[in-house]
């Protein structure tokens, strides 16, 4: 149990243990469905890859406008009434879109899904922000990255062999799971949004955030990544599938190598880059995107797509915990939820475009998708490369751990 110990930290309150815990139980359903998302759509909608990326955006549209609000009514309400509301709502309308609905109450349903399930992120990342002290926040992200792919390793797995029989069964169990994490926010997670919030300085305006020239700037960059990022769980599993002949279950056999990778990496590869100023850490990590795609081009045998993961989940351990950390440290208090919610709108954006992005490319043939895909990470990490050399840009770095 040693190993465990050493995870355990005692700066960090039991309350965010008791959110990283339930974190864990909510992406092994959540995971049952997202990496099958497109085959669901394209089986169910008996539409081409075009068509199931205009759906998605769709989807990916109620996202970005989710995070956006789930930022504001985070700092306005308070972060623990966002994530029960999310939770709630959320389990509801997953369950719907898994029933056998005409394509119209699919795509409403599956857009309600879209814009309910992520006003949890904003107002979590916030709360892990005001019960984190600052030097500790590259490792706290970290421990909730861990948590939440411990979750993916066994939700794909599952997920992929239920989807080879009936999709129906990933959304119950999804929305089981949001459930079972509502009950144990409603009962163990307290408000965490400082008393000064609505007192001393006012909530704050959304066009508080929008004159941090720097922050949009690095939100801009984030968008660029997340679209890259996009493709490995959006249109991967489709090109896979549709073109290729593999069983969905082989790409929840890379889901749950892409979590596992996470959970067996992230402290290590935190240690070993913890002086690396955080925009150029997030370079380094984009450039691995890059290659991990460029990697597919190799051929279409399954140690390709192994080796593809095991390099694009190398850059995602440098490049997650250090943004977060990097937005929660850069925000003022009062404007926390807000700051988290622009980060997460900028990821919401590109998995929004993503799959439009990509399967209009695929239509052209893998060289063209994959070619361009690795193209955009390679832009991300010359734009982090530039960004960490403008004065205030790196923000400070962890402690040892």
């Amino acid at each position: 149990m040693r190993w465990f110990q050493h995870l355990v930290d005692p700066t960090l309150p039991r309350t965010f243990y008791i959110l990283l815990i339930g974190r864990f139980f909510n992406l092994v359903g959540n995971s049952l469905v997202f990496p099958f998302i497109t085959i669901y759509l394209a089986t169910r909608l008996h539409a081409p890859m075009s068509m199931v990326g205009i759906v998605m955006t769709f989807y990916g549209g109620a996202q970005v406008l989710s995070v956006l609000v789930g930022g504001v009514w985070s700092d306005k309400f308070g972060r623990r009434r966002v994530m029960l509301t999310s939770l709630v709502s959320g389990a509801l309308l997953t369950f719907l879109v898994g029933l056998p609905l005409t394509p119209s109450l699919l795509i409403v349903f599956l857009t309600g899904m879209g814009f309910t399930v992520p006003l949890f992120q904003p107002a979590a990342m916030a709360a892990v922000g005001d019960m984190v002290p600052p030097e500790r926040l590259s490792y706290a992200y970290g421990l909730m990255r861990m948590a939440s792919n411990a979750g993916i390793i066994i939700g794909p797995m599952l997920g992929g062999f239920l989807a080879d029989h009936s999709f129906f069964w990933i959304f119950c169990l999804d929305a089981l799971s949001m459930l079972i994490f509502f009950l144990i926010v409603f009962v163990s997670i307290p408000e965490t949004r400082p008393a000064h919030t609505t007192t001393n300085l006012g909530p704050g305006r959304l066009k508080d955030v929008a004159r941090d020239a720097m922050f949009l700037r690095f939100a801009l960059l984030w968008s660029l990544t997340s679209l890259v990022y996009s493709q490995l769980f959006m249109v991967v599993p489709a090109y896979l599938h549709l073109q290729l002949g593999y069983r969905p279950s082989f790409f929840g056999y890379l889901a749950a190598e892409n979590a596992v990778l996470v959970v067996a990496l992230q402290l290590p590869i935190t240690r070993l880059t913890r002086r690396i100023a955080r925009p150029l850490l997030m370079a380094m990590g984009t450039l691995c995107y890059s290659i991990g795609f460029w990697v597919m081009l190799i051929g279409h045998a399954r140690p390709v797509f192994i080796t593809a993961v095991v390099v694009i989940t190398l850059g995602e351990n440098m490049i997650n915990p250090a943004a977060s950390a990097w937005v929660a440290d850069r925000a003022p208090e009062h404007l926390r939820g807000r700051y988290m919610g622009f980060f997460s709108l900028a990821n919401r954006a590109g998995f929004a475009v993503g799959p439009l992005t990509g399967g209009f490319l695929m239509t052209l043939g893998a060289l063209p998708w994959l070619g361009v895909t690795g193209l955009f990470a390679g832009l991300a990490a010359l734009g982090f490369q530039r960004f960490s050399r403008q004065p205030g840009a790196a923000s400070s770095l962890e402690l040892p751990l």
